[in-house]
């Protein structure tokens, strides 16, 4: 198997379905910063910042509302340009942009640190989703 084959867990794996977002684009960004709160600590600010910039520069192009702009190299700053574009967007496109960048974060981050360990991090991070929809579909 060579390094370019790995198949990263399906981005929908442990994860409740952002589909139908109550507060339009509150759970992807909820679902990005638990991210960044769980990786910064083991990869540091500036390598999240590059790892999701990364993944904005190759997903941008389906979704130029996207903003991809160089001098965001904070995850922090990265964060609020997305939470900003996602709250700009209508909600069927947030959410497909959301499982894009998803998919492909957890590609990129399972090439980095393997498989296993980012499909725990992964399974750790959106649990809080299932939580959150639940409680918001009991309302």
């Amino acid at each position: 198997m060579d390094k370019h084959d790995y198949r990263a867990p399906s981005p929908d794996a442990g994860m409740a379905s952002d589909a139908p977002c109550a507060a339009h684009g509150l759970l992807p960004v909820q679902t990005w910063s638990r991210l960044s709160r769980q990786l910064v600590p083991l990869i540091g600010d500036n390598g999240f910042g590059a790892l999701l910039g990364r993944t904005l520069r190759l997903v941008a192009p389906a979704w130029p509302w996207l903003s991809v702009d160089a001098s965001r190299q904070t995850g922090a700053a990265l964060l609020a340009a997305l939470e900003s574009d996602l709250a700009g967007a209508d909600a069927a496109a947030a959410s497909a942009a959301h499982e894009a960048l998803m998919g492909t974060f957890t590609r990129q981050l399972g090439a980095l640190i393997g498989p296993a360990l980012t499909a725990r991090l992964l399974a750790e991070s959106t649990a809080g989703d299932e939580q959150q929809q639940n409680q918001q579909e009991h309302k």
